[in-house]
């Protein structure tokens, strides 16, 4: 058997040099290289754009041939000048752009639907500028409209695969409603693996205060604006008046400007995988009240650590972190700013959180031998 592995969309997409989907995408590379099934693998990815050494490393290791493309359209070439039985994308929702044969088994995993289910929110303009502004302030005027786009976006995504696959109970129910039932596939659910982590060493805290954890200043749909309005409120009232606040993600210069407490907060942008598990490890509580997940690997990644985490009750952030975190309305400012309350007077104890953690670990390692099984069956 020969299988065709997409790293093309494991690469920097935008702004992000690393995302929720190429980590998906490399941790299912490694295990199913490591398989040793028989199976030949072919992948194909950018030369020119960054992808990690230790990619590099295994696919040398494992003498994998690698083919270089610039754009999904050379994909095409791919699959007539090899034979290929199976081929298997991550990130599989633009690939109906291109032609693709009849006779080879085509396999995606749909991590979610966040342009159908959550197309804009108000506080979404805080992020852009100029024209970019100006778009997005038509998509949340128009927000009926962008959804039946996104939905024909998602259907035709779909329906280009034979096999689809999905991280959650809840993307899978997603699929189900949202494109109508107009795909009859068999919907095949796996959980998102836990990241591959290399080389991290124990190391003693970055940050000596206590201190509140937010991921993804850089994205709206992260609701990181929202939460930092809730914790503005609570400094005005002197109530975590020892805490720093740190954020992941370069904030807009707009979110910047609203926060009137500067000295309280530690900004990080981008932070190297080391520096981040260092800082899930020590933080007193870990905030997420995003406003759409397919799955939700963030608060397991502070959860591992035996830490209390404020996540959103919606989507299918229920579904990953179980009874192990406090969960609050990702919309209501007021309710966010009580859950920190209690989670700085009560915390979880740690070995609930771990217990959930671990249920959804135990899982989430199962599946991805599954789903590498799935990927080689005839």
């Amino acid at each position: 058997m020969r299988i065709l592995f997409d790293l093309f969309f494991a690469q920097p997409i935008g702004s992000s040099k690393f995302h929720g989907g190429g980590e998906y995408m490399k941790t299912v590379f490694k295990h199913l290289v490591e398989m040793n099934t028989g199976a030949e693998i072919l992948v194909y990815y950018d030369f020119d754009k960054f992808i990690d050494e230790w990619i590099k490393e295994l696919i040398q290791q494992k003498n994998i041939k690698t083919v270089n493309v610039k754009s999904i359209k050379e994909v095409e070439r791919i699959f007539k000048e090899e034979k290929i039985d199976t081929f298997y994308s991550g990130m599989p929702y633009k690939y109906y752009e291109i032609s693709m044969p009849q006779e080879v088994r085509k396999i995606g995993t749909f991590h979610g639907l966040r342009f159908a289910e959550k197309p804009s929110d108000k506080y979404a303009l805080y992020y852009y500028k100029g024209k970019e502004k100006c778009k997005f302030l038509l998509k949340y005027v128009f927000n009926d409209y962008f959804q039946k786009k996104a939905t024909s976006y998602y259907k035709n995504g779909i329906n280009t695969f034979d096999d689809v696959v999905t991280v959650s109970e809840h993307t899978k129910y997603a699929i189900r409603a949202i494109c109508n039932g107009e795909s009859n596939k068999k919907i095949d659910v796996f959980y998102t693996p836990a990241k591959f982590v290399s080389d991290i060493k124990d190391s003693a805290p970055e940050i000596s205060n206590p201190y509140i954890l937010l991921m993804g200043g850089n994205r709206w749909e992260k609701n990181v604006c929202r939460a930092l309005t809730a914790i503005e409120s609570l400094l005005d009232k002197g109530w975590i008046e020892n805490y720093k606040i740190v954020v992941i993600g370069k904030l807009p210069q707009k979110i910047k400007e609203k926060q009137r407490h500067q000295d309280r907060y530690i900004l990080q942008g981008y932070v190297e995988t080391e520096k981040l598990e260092n800082l899930y490890k020590y933080c007193d509580m870990f905030l997420y009240p995003s406003l759409n997940e397919g799955f939700g690997m963030p608060p397991l990644e502070a959860m591992k650590y035996g830490k209390t985490c404020i996540v959103s009750a919606v989507c299918s952030l229920p579904e990953v972190c179980g009874d192990g975190v406090y969960y609050v309305n990702p919309y209501d400012i007021r309710e966010i700013e009580n859950r920190i309350l209690h989670a700085v007077d009560v915390k979880i104890p740690s070995e609930r959180v771990y217990e959930s953690f671990k249920k959804t670990y135990d899982k989430q390692t199962e599946d991805l031998a599954l789903l590498c099984s799935f990927i080689t069956k005839g």
